[in-house]
């Protein structure tokens, strides 16, 4: 049986389970470590000590001590930095340090080469010592200048033994405030790699992570990250319980480093304190001021763009895809340490069961669709009962249609064909297209009339004789009696030969056509069996029976 104190703690383990963590999300600092910079400073003095006890003497010294060290971050690609004043501007003043050397070195006395200033049993030497340690004055015995040096190390492989040199642009009043430095040689070709800047450090802001260099940077000396929270959130005060790595961290040159959001992976402001300086955070607004002041506007590069379209594709685990985007990085900054390191790891997982993209398993199930209230077997029933009834409503109708053709074609056995403009009895007289032939059916060009015909070999105008005023007679037509073959030869176009009757007496010649004149009369009345023909008397179209206007032109018929 478990103890008491096992028991406790199973039920603490799970309770921190249950707890909301703030995220940690994985390569959040990628975007910045590009960026990131060691600074280091140093002073260069020229003293000179005046001897005045018999001859006046000059006695000219040139020495160079470190001032400060810490880290930094480029925010933009020609090579503007920023970090901590008291990196660059150290408490410590140079001058006390050369007036130490040149006056143990010229009076041989003992003074130690530091920063402090010390006194001397001698009344003369001391009074000579201390008007040499500034500030200068009319009764100095020294006069010294003095010249910052400052060189930036980006972080880069391999790395730059000498660094690049750089001027200091602006300084704060305090060693935390910000500082802004101007590289002078290496940022020629504005390929620097920089960080992404968060416009104000959010109220919302717990996770930061603080990027610093503890020496030179190289691929044997990474940047160093550490995580810290905010606590309040969005304030300047950290919690008790990571204050002590951050002053070790202080110690090994973290002043100026930068501070990211460790949710959204931008800079929301620096790192700050020494010795005398308590540790504090000096947000992106006072940043942004001093990058103002010294008429600079943080911006971004072309290696940053496409280092971040390769940093999408290496998080995600393509490591496939990654490669060649990293390529061109490498393109456009060869010496790109973060790219050169993970050029190596997506080679080397690219391909394998780490890479997502090369995994080539079962595509995932489409999302189950809501099942419907309604079968669909009862669907598909319906729509197949639907067609059944268009077809058997279709197929009687186009019966219909072939019997009547059927029929129409038995009662007209000589159709009217014209390569010219002609109207289709069988149509109601419809106009006709010219490009209708035989064998192909007639093209109506508007609607065709309802109204139905007989069939009669095409009219022929007559020829009267008769004198003005002579009653109108309708012509006779030449209609076949039913049953009787009519030939489709077309007539011969020759001339025509005169009958028996005509002078000369001389018989027809088979085939020819006898003038109008010479037709024997026939009789006016239909043959057997069929309707009596009607034409309308205004455009001489033939009537359909019983039809009491003309389906062509619309004028009444005239009764008979």
């Amino acid at each position: 049986m478990p103890s008491l104190h096992s028991l406790v703690a199973g039920l603490g383990a799970l309770g921190m389970l249950a707890l909301p963590l703030h995220p940690h999300p994985s390569g959040s600092t990628d975007r910045v470590t590009p960026g990131a910079v060691r600074v280091e400073s140093a002073s260069h003095v020229s003293i000179t000590l005046l001897d005045d006890r018999s001859v006046i003497k000059q006695i000219v010294r040139e020495y160079d001590t470190d001032l400060a060290e810490g880290s930094g971050f480029t925010v933009t690609p020609d090579g503007v930095v920023v970090t901590a004043t008291g990196v660059v501007q150290a408490s410590r003043d140079p001058r006390v340090y050369a007036a130490n050397r040149v006056f143990s070195e010229y009076f041989k006395v003992k003074i130690p080469a530091d920063f402090s200033r010390h006194t001397l049993d001698d009344a003369d030497l001391n009074r000579r010592l201390q008007a040499c340690y500034p500030p200068q004055g009319p009764n100095s015995t020294c006069i010294a200048t003095v010249t910052t040096n400052v060189t930036v190390f980006p972080y880069l492989d391999p790395p730059l033994p000498a660094g690049l040199p750089a001027q200091i642009l602006t300084t704060g009043a305090s060693p935390a405030a910000p500082a802004v430095l101007k590289v002078t040689k290496g940022g020629e070709k504005q390929n620097l790699p920089t960080v992404p800047m968060a416009v104000s450090l959010g109220q919302s802001v717990v996770a930061l992570d603080v990027i610093s260099f503890a020496g030179r940077p190289s691929a044997k000396q990474p940047a160093k990250a550490e995580t810290a929270h905010l606590d309040p959130p969005g304030t300047r005060t950290f919690k008790q319980e990571d204050r002590d790595k951050l002053a070790k961290l202080l110690k090994d040159g973290a002043a100026g480093g930068a501070l990211i959001d460790d949710e959204k992976s931008e800079v929301v402001g620096l790192l700050a304190g020494d010795s005398g300086t308590p540790l504090t955070i000096t947000p992106v607004d006072e940043i942004r001021t001093s990058l103002v002041a010294a008429g600079v506007t943080p911006r971004r590069g072309p290696v940053d763009v496409v280092y971040e379209s390769a940093l999408a594709s290496y998080h995600n685990k393509l490591y496939a895809g990654a490669v060649p985007v990293l390529l061109q990085v490498l393109n456009l900054r060869p010496d790109h340490a973060v790219a050169l390191d993970h050029l190596k790891v997506s080679r080397d997982k690219a391909g394998t069961a780490e890479d997502t993209g090369a995994r080539t398993g079962p595509s995932p199930a489409p999302p189950a669709k809501e099942s419907s209230a309604i079968s669909p077997l009862l669907w598909l029933g319906g729509g197949a009962l639907v067609l059944v009834v268009v077809a058997a409503g279709a197929v009687p109708a186009v019966l219909r249609r072939k019997r009547r053709s059927g029929a129409g074609r038995a009662a007209d056995p000589h159709p009217v064909r014209n390569s010219g403009d002609a109207r289709d009895p069988a149509h109601g007289g419809a106009m006709l297209s010219a490009g209708a032939g035989p064998g192909e059916p007639p093209v109506a060009s508007w609607p065709p009339s309802a109204t139905q015909v007989f069939d009669a070999p095409p009219f022929e105008t007559p020829q009267f004789d008769a004198p003005f005023g002579t009653p109108f007679e309708a012509p006779s037509f030449d209609v076949p009696a039913p049953g009787t073959p009519v030939s489709s030869a077309p007539v011969s176009p020759g001339p025509v030969s005169p009958g028996p009757d005509a002078p000369g007496g001389e018989a027809a010649v088979p085939g020819t056509v006898p003038p109008f004149e010479a037709r024997p009369a026939a009789d006016p009345s239909p043959p057997h069996g069929q309707a009596q023909l009607k034409f309308c008397t205004q455009c001489g179209m033939r009537l359909g029976q019983g039809h009491r206007f003309c389906g062509f032109c619309g004028h009444p018929a005239d009764p008979r």
